[in-house]
């Protein structure tokens, strides 16, 4: 039998591609969705590239799944981004996020550049790519505005499915209080580690995953 790493596992049995594909396609789903909703109640949509307010929801908590994070970590290796600097930045930012609570959080991503632009912005998880506002930008900012947002519960329910599939395609067997879940530096630290492992099956099922609990603090639901 054939050992291979993470990376070798995921290319070759075509995972990694799939799952940009799907992520791509739940990201384009919540576009049109959020464009249909707004036309229908003559609000306009703000997004990414039409914000003109700091990029608040790139200074917030973002909770991924591991497949999102190792999406993102395939495109991180692929440009050449994967360097223990890095490394260590998604370490410090992960631990600082997962301290704290997401009305407290309020510092860019990791991912966003000196002109506020994402720079994994294909590989971005659905977290990122389902979230639309019909308020101005500006209340994104002002904790006390009332800030009208797209809720993305069927791409959501897509997510959960994939999540699924994917652990089963990884033999990562659900156990009854296991969520393959966390903050997004975390994630895509943990599939960078994981990345040129063997034992990369072993590796995950070991980490100590987040409880219901935290995963309610930090996403509050």
């Amino acid at each position: 039998m054939e050992v291979r790493t993470l990376g070798q596992f995921l290319a070759g049995e075509s995972i990694l591609a799939d799952l940009a594909k799907m992520i791509e396609d739940i990201n384009a789903r919540a576009t049109k969705n959020a464009k249909a909703l707004g036309k229908q109640q003559k609000l306009p949509v703000v997004q990414c590239f039409t914000c003109d307010a700091k990029k608040a929801c790139c200074h917030s908590v973002v909770v991924a799944r591991l497949y999102e994070g190792c999406v993102v970590a395939g495109y991180l290796r692929d440009a050449g981004r994967d360097t223990p600097e890095l490394r260590e930045q998604l370490r410090a930012t992960a631990e600082a996020m997962e301290a704290t609570t997401p009305y407290e959080w309020r510092k860019p991503c990791v991912f966003l550049d000196t002109g506020e632009r994402c720079t994994v912005y294909p590989a971005r998880p659905t977290p990122c790519g389902t979230l639309y506002v019909y308020t101005p930008p500006a209340a994104c900012n002002d904790r006390n505005a009332a800030v009208q947002a797209y809720v993305a519960h069927e791409e959501n329910g897509l997510a959960q499915q994939i999540e699924d599939q994917f652990r089963e395609k990884l033999s990562l067997r659900k156990k009854v209080g296991r969520r393959y879940i966390g903050v997004l530096p975390r994630m895509v630290l943990v599939a960078l580690e994981a990345w040129d492992r063997t034992d990369f099956r072993e590796y995950l099922r070991q980490l100590e995953w987040p409880s219901d609990a935290d995963a309610t603090r930090w996403t509050g639901r």
